[in-house]
């Protein structure tokens, strides 16, 4: 399970609100935890950023229990990052779509990020997508807690972003997924010392 994640992109902290893959980094492509369906459901949360148009990660946080935490930092850890990303920054309200995350429409500054092998390839502002929802929610065209309301707004999503943010179901292809990541990094040391 991931918790908040960060990513620092030009010169500014954003949250990450999804990716295309179910991770863009996983502790055990590190041999931080096992590869296996149980560390599948640990609770981590990763720090990144952009440097001349390379994803690389600062730190990878592992929360042991509610008051435990085991923190990893990395440099010079160019990570591997084929699809989209999606992040958010500046909170204008906060919405809600039926489930207690956060809705992509709450951010003023919401941004699509494409990478290809860890690199960005371009850039995509929705930000004046996310207005148009909340302008329509302001003026009671639509409503983030109706059924029809919400397959809507979700419509008009999926024909905005780039992305395919729908996760992964199947555990035997998350699994496949991390296996592949752990080969990516295996026998690479870039824990700092």
């Amino acid at each position: 399970m991931i918790s908040e994640q960060q990513i620092i992109y030009l010169n500014k902290s954003y949250k990450i609100l999804a990716s295309e893959q179910e991770f863009i980094i996983h502790p055990a492509a590190f041999d931080l935890l096992p590869s296996t369906k149980l560390s599948l459901l640990s609770s981590f949360s990763c720090t990144f950023h952009i440097e001349d148009f390379k994803l690389y990660l600062d730190l990878i946080m592992l929360h042991m229990d509610e008051t435990n935490e085991k923190i990893y930092e990395f440099k010079d850890c160019m990570i591997a990052y084929n699809g989209t990303i999606l992040i958010a920054a500046n909170m204008v309200k906060d919405f809600h779509m039926k489930s207690n995350k956060l809705a992509c429409f709450s951010y003023q500054s919401v941004l699509e990020l494409v990478f290809e092998d860890g690199i960005l390839i371009t850039t995509i502002d929705q930000s004046k997508a996310m207005l148009r929802i909340r302008k329509n929610i302001d003026l009671g065209l639509r409503c983030p807690t109706k059924g029809r309301d919400i397959r809507c707004i979700k419509r008009f999503l999926n024909s905005s972003f780039v992305g395919d943010y729908n996760s992964i179901r199947l555990l035997s292809r998350k699994l496949k997924q991390l296996k592949e990541m752990k080969e990516d990094y295996q026998g690479v040391d870039y824990f700092m010392k």
